[in-house]
């Protein structure tokens, strides 16, 4: 039954499991909230038992295992149908997808290369391509928004703004930060609207404990301190 209480298996720090939490946060499902660190070994023995991957997020709803957080936000959205993630519309919902795969592999890698990657040359091609991508996305957006899709709060959003909450990781280390110029208007004016959403407070941690939790990262150690 879609009304049996779901346990989600989340990481503060992390901009995929956060895309879970405001997929539930936005549907206002009770759900019980299960904070796991894969990076830390004893955790991780005993979560690699919910999750082969090891990885979060994980959904686990009526003796079922879901992971994959873009799997995990069609999965809540189908069992919970009210306040809909995807529209309705077939060619709609696939456009959506389509963009939040353009997220995934266009706009994500290069927020962990710029974060990563220790030679100044490679971070500013990461740079260039990230703001590049932003506008590629931002350019599908609809034009009044203010999100994705207009005035619905859907998929890509979830997708992109938890990696948009963590660009003051990127500002800190590497002196990023998305141009106020025309170009990048209608990015700027979607995360405007996006940050100031109560799903958006509730799960997003303070920039601080994202910046000291991401030294590792930035030091080319892809763990959490």
């Amino acid at each position: 039954m879609a009304d049996s209480k779901p346990q989600a298996y989340i990481s503060w720090f992390c901009p995929f499991a956060q895309r879970t939490w405001l997929a539930l946060l936005e549907k206002k499902i009770d759900f019980e909230y299960k904070e796991v660190n894969p990076y830390d070994e004893s955790e991780r023995v005993k979560y690699l038992k919910i999750n082969p991957l090891g990885l979060v997020p994980a959904i686990v709803h009526q003796g079922h295992v879901v992971y994959e957080s873009a799997i995990c936000i069609e999965y809540i959205d189908e069992q919970w149908p009210e306040t809909p993630v995807l529209p309705n519309d077939p060619y709609r919902r696939a456009y959506e997808r389509i963009w939040s795969d353009h997220i995934s592999k266009k706009i994500v890698p290069q927020y962990y290369a710029m974060l990563l990657k220790q030679s100044h040359e490679d971070r500013e091609t990461a740079r260039k391509a990230l703001l590049e991508q932003l506008v590629v996305l931002t350019d599908a957006m609809d034009k009044e928004g203010p999100y994705f899709r207009g005035s619905a709060f859907g998929m890509v959003d979830m997708m992109l703004a938890p990696f948009v909450a963590r660009f003051p990781v990127l500002k800190h280390y590497r002196g990023f930060q998305v141009p106020t110029e025309d170009r990048y208007a209608r990015f700027n004016r979607w995360w405007a609207a996006v940050k100031e959403r109560k799903s958006m407070e509730k799960s997003t941690p303070e920039d601080e404990r994202l910046v000291d939790v991401y030294k590792g990262y930035a030091a080319g150690n892809p763990t959490m301190s």
